[in-house]
């Protein structure tokens, strides 16, 4: 058995990597059933009907000035304040191209404060997700500094599919004059020839995006992130998750 020490779980939300301020996170996903049985029937039936998925993160307060550019603070109150839902990689795991991670689109339901006598102040942020969810594979990790063009590993899925797919980018750290970083998602289906699937809107500083591939679009067995960097001195962190529904 390969079991998995917890330092190596990472979390990238909206445009943070949130791990050096977590203590735990928790995840989870449902499908609701939806009862079939009729008065014929002599046992119960049912279908699936709606996903659903909840995420918990538990951390420590950093005393970071909430007027600091991505302190700690801002970045809560950038994910309380967005109505549409964030972005979210957990990957348990850990970055590595092909690692398992959970690829969501998340609303944060409520957020609460906790200080007790010899603790540490902390918080507990509660999020649901909105739209597709999936678990997936990481295409890229956000643990090197990518400071020119280049390509990501490629990932294996064995097959291609068909049935939809999510996508989400988190830039998590940036550095330089006028850095610019273009990121698309390619897919093959020999590892040989590639041609783009996902385009993300050019980023210049940290922000994430998430995109989508609709059912019926066939998507290669091979995957890989392709970055295109410009600027003087540009450095970029960034993650990219992706999940076959």
């Amino acid at each position: 058995m390969a079991f998995v020490p917890t330092h190596n779980s990472r979390i990238a939300i909206s445009d943070r990597e949130w791990s050096g301020d977590l203590t735990s996170v928790d995840t989870s996903s449902a499908v609701d059933p939806l009862d079939t049985t009729t008065l014929a029937d002599t046992s119960k039936s049912f279908i699936s009907g709606m996903m659903s998925g909840t995420m918990t993160c538990n951390g420590l307060i950093d005393s970071a000035s909430a007027t600091v550019a991505n302190s700690q603070w801002q970045d809560l109150y950038a994910i309380k304040g967005d109505s549409d839902g964030v972005p979210a990689i957990i990957a348990l795991e850990g970055f590595a191209a092909g690692n398992q991670v959970w690829v969501a689109q998340a609303t944060e339901t409520s957020w609460s404060n906790n200080s007790s006598v010899a603790g540490t102040v902390n918080f507990t942020i509660n999020m649901e997700t909105t739209g597709d969810q999936g678990y997936g594979v990481s295409l890229f990790d956000p643990g090197t500094a990518q400071t020119a063009t280049g390509n990501g590993t490629a990932v294996d899925n064995s097959s291609s599919t068909s049935t939809g797919a999510v996508a989400n980018l988190n830039v998590v750290e940036v550095s330089g004059t006028s850095p610019t970083l273009d990121v698309v998602v390619q897919h093959s289906a020999d590892d040989t020839t590639y041609s783009t699937l996902l385009t993300y809107t050019q980023a210049t500083g940290t922000t994430s995006q998430r995109l989508a591939v609709a059912s019926g679009v066939t998507i290669n067995r091979y995957l890989r992130v392709s970055a295109t960097i410009g600027g003087t001195t540009p450095s970029f962190k960034f993650a990219v998750g992706f999940a076959r529904l």
